[in-house]
């Protein structure tokens, strides 16, 4: 397999087209997530004339690494065409029937191709992984079929993602859909209905802060028996699962810091940065570390782990938790006023009837969450079969 290995500048070319005559309007960004993004950059005033093309089917790459963490920013168009920032390197296949574009993709889509751009990143102020050293990259260049072949195979894991991420979304959507109807309008009431009360959220369970990594302490891409939860690892769906983008702290870290775990059904808010992502434990992370950027939610009572994950959903809705963070530099939601957060606690017999109805959403998010992450692996699998 090592005598397929071919350099890729045999196979591409740059390509930098100005849109000089402003035909295209389509602005897009790439991120660090490999792929095209609309652009956040503030555009007032900009002349567009300046900005480079990108037809359906060609790559473009921002050079400098040195901002993007481990990753480098790159992808294929697949959609209409766009300009993006001249800062990008804008280029093409030359010979698709020896390298297919999307399996060229699928080459730049492994992490171990980020790390190598990075160790071949170079510059004194800022680093930069350079058109001679893109084209000096090495790939095993199969037979076109094959390539085909390995492309489709993807793609097939890929839409069965999409299919069960959609299913996920329409049922949590469902699912906050009959918690408003049957609560939302209680917090505009001047007197509740009896049985109704409205109290503050520390009455309601125990909330405690993560905790950072001690000094000299370094999280771990191997497993260990401690994964560590991160923001970054909250709120892509309600569940919060051990996927293989955990990081992990060894033994010694860990009992450093072994007070800051979270159980089963805790629910998790982030607190810094990216604040207000939410996330209810799934068992595959009982005991698992948390950042301290994040506070959990345990020990609930009176009312259920899903009722208070669906209030919350609301109150980050109508932007009541928005409100509630602190902070012109770096905004931060404050431990006090999460405790003081008001919480409607209806009878207990309507909460068994929403909790009950709750499981049958539960049971299948879950499932629809497992099947989600395996495809995830069986993806990366896929990838890191490219190199053999």
């Amino acid at each position: 397999m090592e005598s397929s290995y071919k350099l890729l500048g045999d196979y591409i070319r740059p390509v930098d087209i100005r849109n000089k005559d402003l035909k295209i309007s389509n602005l897009l960004g790439v991120s660090i997530g490999k792929c095209f993004i609309p652009s956040i950059a503030n555009t007032v005033g900009t002349d567009f004339s300046n900005y480079k093309i990108v037809k359906q089917g060609q790559f473009a790459y921002g050079p400098v690494t040195s901002r993007n963490g481990e990753k480098i920013s790159i992808a294929l168009l697949k959609g209409e065409d766009c300009i993006i920032s001249s800062s990008y390197t804008v280029f093409e296949v030359t010979r698709k029937e020896e390298l297919d574009p999307e399996y060229l993709m699928l080459w730049f889509s492994r992490p171990e191709f980020d790390r190598y751009a990075r160790y071949r990143s170079h510059g004194s102020v800022r680093e930069i992984f350079d058109w001679d050293e893109m084209c000096a990259v090495e790939l095993p260049v199969l037979n076109i079929e094959k390539q085909r072949k390995i492309v489709k195979a993807y793609k097939t894991i890929s839409d069965r993602i999409a299919l069960k991420q959609r299913l996920n979304d329409n049922l949590e959507a469902t699912a906050q859909a009959i918690f408003q109807e049957r609560f939302a309008s209680f917090y505009s009431y001047d007197d509740l209905p009896a049985g109704y009360s409205i109290v503050n959220l520390d009455s309601l369970c125990t909330i405690k802060g993560g905790k950072r990594l001690p000094t000299d302490c370094e999280l771990l891409d191997t497993p260990t028996e401690h994964p560590y939860i991160r923001v970054r690892d909250v709120g892509n769906s309600r569940y919060i699962c051990l996927t293989n983008q955990f990081q992990y702290i060894d033994e010694y870290t860990h009992s450093a810091i072994s007070r800051y775990t979270v159980d089963t059904n805790d629910i998790v808010i982030s607190i810094v940065g990216t604040i207000g992502l939410l996330g209810k434990v799934h068992h595959s992370l009982d005991k698992a570390n948390l950042t301290e950027n994040c506070v959990k939610l345990t020990d609930v009572h009176t009312i259920t782990p899903d009722y208070l994950y669906y209030t919350l959903c609301y109150k980050k809705q109508i932007k009541e938790i928005e409100l509630l963070t602190v902070g012109a530099v770096q905004a931060k939601l404050p431990m006090y006023n999460i405790q003081s957060m008001k919480i409607l606690v209806p009878p207990a017999g309507i909460m068994d009837k929403f909790q009950m109805d709750m499981e049958v959403f539960n049971t299948q998010i879950e499932a629809n969450t497992i099947e989600i992450q395996r495809l995830y692996d069986l993806q990366n699998l896929l990838l890191a079969k490219l190199s053999d």
